[in-house]
């Protein structure tokens, strides 16, 4: 009996050890992988460190009427003056615009430079950009996911509203985009967030060449939109 009950005691010594062993093992896995994250994370950390963003160019891509500014008419009406259209371009013609005629869709160019060997994914953008105290917009990343080692180009858009505050682009003189973009290591890896801050100062001929783009895209959308809505295919 004595020699069974020794047998049974030494069993369960070494049963407690295999649990102790197992636990020791799945501690130390678990102290592998959160050192390997923090690892990961120190990397990406460092890599962002080495990264800067500066802004290349802004400029008008297109202008969006708004469809409903201009009812459908007959062919035979069209042949005298539309009031409406002719009164709308007179009212934008002295600098009112009593309701938003649509948007300006505006393209900014942005670079990104990794200082890098490593290559980092996109996950998320998010900015806004501010024209002097007239507005705050948000911006959008276009199509870029990846920051190769080296310079990288960004295309980011806003849209405008073609409303009164058009009128007051020429008084522009500085702007800021700001905001912050995620990236990780991998393209399902953790994401590391870098914060931005662009500002620049615009000169009167960069601001007058894009107003004057855009005063000639609005006068353009309204006449092909109203010949749209008065002829099948317009033009």
């Amino acid at each position: 009996m004595i020699i069974k009950k020794n047998i049974g005691l030494g069993s369960f010594a070494r049963h407690r050890s295999g649990i102790a062993a197992f636990l020791l093992l799945a501690l130390l896995g678990v102290l592998m992988l959160t050192s390997c994250a923090a690892t990961r994370k120190i990397a990406a950390a460092d890599i962002l460190s080495k990264t800067k963003i500066e802004f290349e160019s802004l400029s008008l891509d297109s202008v969006n009427i708004n469809r409903d500014l201009f009812p459908d008419k007959s062919v035979i009406s069209s042949l005298l003056p539309n009031p409406q259209v002719v009164t709308l371009l007179q009212n934008f013609a002295r600098g009112i615009i009593e309701k938003e005629l649509g948007k300006a869709n505006i393209d900014i160019a942005l670079s990104a430079t990794n200082g890098s060997k490593d290559t980092l994914w996109i996950r998320s953008f998010n900015a806004d950009i501010t024209l002097d105290t007239i507005i705050t917009l948000p911006v959008t990343l276009k199509d870029s996911s990846l920051l190769n080692p080296g310079k990288n180009s960004l295309s980011v858009k806003t849209q405008f509203p073609l409303d009164w505050r058009i009128f007051k682009l020429p008084d522009v003189r500085h702007f800021k985009i700001v905001g912050i973009i995620e990236v990780a290591l991998d393209s399902d890896g953790k994401t590391i967030p870098l914060d931005f801050n662009i500002e620049r100062d615009i000169s009167d001929e960069e601001m007058n060449k894009i107003m004057e783009t855009v005063r000639t895209s609005i006068i353009n959308g309204i006449v092909n939109n109203w010949v749209g809505a008065i002829l099948p295919g317009g033009f």
